[in-house]
């Protein structure tokens, strides 16, 4: 009976890794222009890079065909101040992201975490935190955040950010993962 259920999976495991792996062959790829990490995403998103030096966000992917903002945006700072690690205690990302969305938090009326993920997620083997955030802005444009926050190397940040409708925030999430699934940090 075990090697029945082996017989299964392992096709199973097999068709779905070369169906994912096609999907991203057809997708655009974006390399920080500074070359410190690159990505893969669909065809349907437009990419634009850092605006000028204050900005603050290195990657801005929308769709010019959602009905509502869909938007994510990366934001990596080598040698990010605000980390706090000697290299000789343990990297806890979730105590950046907490602190991160406090800062972030008095740019919106309502500001709700309803799942948190600290450890579901993977950016090249470094250690992360997510929340999924529901919103309200002050303009009343209410959706759904996911905020992934990236330790590099304990000395590094790197935040990806997806925001959507409520309604349309779950539909794009597998897509989503397979965008967070394709960084490459290339510098630290």
């Amino acid at each position: 009976m075990p090697l029945l259920i082996i017989a299964f999976v392992i096709p199973f495991i097999i068709v779905q890794t070369i169906v994912a792996q096609s999907a991203i062959e057809n997708w655009s790829t974006f390399v920080d222009p500074e070359k410190r990490f690159t990505l893969f995403y669909p065809p349907n998103l437009q990419a634009k890079g850092k605006e000028n030096f204050l900005s603050s966000k290195d990657l801005t992917l929308t769709n010019s065909n959602a009905s509502r903002e869909f938007k994510i945006t990366i934001s990596y700072i080598t040698n990010d101040s605000s980390l706090n690690y000697t290299g000789n205690q343990k990297i806890v990302p979730y105590n950046d992201l907490r602190n991160l969305e406090q800062q972030i938090k008095p740019a919106f009326q309502i500001y709700n975490i309803v799942q948190n993920s600290s450890a579901s997620y993977d950016l090249y083997g470094f250690p992360t935190a997510g929340n999924i955030i529901d919103y309200t802005r002050h303009n009343g444009e209410s959706g759904r955040m996911l905020n992934v926050l990236g330790i590099v190397k304990g000395k590094s940040s790197f935040l990806f950010s997806y925001s959507n409708s409520v309604e349309g925030f779950d539909r794009y999430l597998p897509i989503v993962n397979q965008i967070i699934n394709s960084i490459v940090i290339l510098k630290w």
